[in-house]
């Protein structure tokens, strides 16, 4: 997964990112919906938020993989977004209710947007409220999964395409 001397998840041409899933808010109840594809060029995740039954999330999250990031400072992403707007994510811990970081990507109202994002601005979470505590060094040697949750925490449909996301 190391090209050039970034660490690089291409949904694109390479196909070297299988296996990502879907995680709703059905797991606690919620009525929520999200389902993940693979199409010719990138990863497409798209749903609907409802807050029906204390609901209010859909995630999609890459397979449990030990990764050392903390060679990098900044996150490239070429994507495109309609209706509500995501996050990246970063976990360091299994259990759901531990802290994970995640950084708001901009809604590009369908269009492809290329965009990097630093790091050291991704804040950490848990489960859903902000803890005030950064991303640091020491966090990103234990990067064990990646994925994208719908944030904004209003109902509506969603989608999210991502050809690439590339450390640097």
């Amino acid at each position: 997964m190391l090209s050039d001397h970034n660490f690089l998840l291409d949904f694109g041409t390479n196909k070297n990112s299988p296996q990502w899933t879907a995680i709703n808010d059905t797991v606690m109840g919620g009525r929520s919906q999200g389902s993940v594809s693979f199409n010719q060029n990138s990863l497409s995740f798209q749903g609907s938020i409802s807050f029906d039954n204390n609901g209010g999330f859909a995630s999609v999250r890459g397979p449990f993989q030990a990764s050392d990031l903390s060679a990098y400072t900044a996150v490239e992403i070429r994507y495109k977004t309609t209706g509500q707007a995501v996050a990246l994510t970063l976990e360091n811990h299994r259990p759901f209710y531990m802290p994970y970081y995640k950084k708001t990507l901009p809604n590009s109202a369908g269009n492809w947007e290329t965009i990097t994002l630093s790091l050291a601005e991704f804040k950490a979470y848990r489960l859903g409220k902000a803890t005030g505590d950064l991303l640091s060094k020491e966090v990103l040697k234990d990067i064990i999964r990646i994925g994208f949750i719908n944030g904004e925490k209003k109902e509506g449909a969603f989608s999210l395409e991502v050809d690439y996301i590339s450390f640097k």
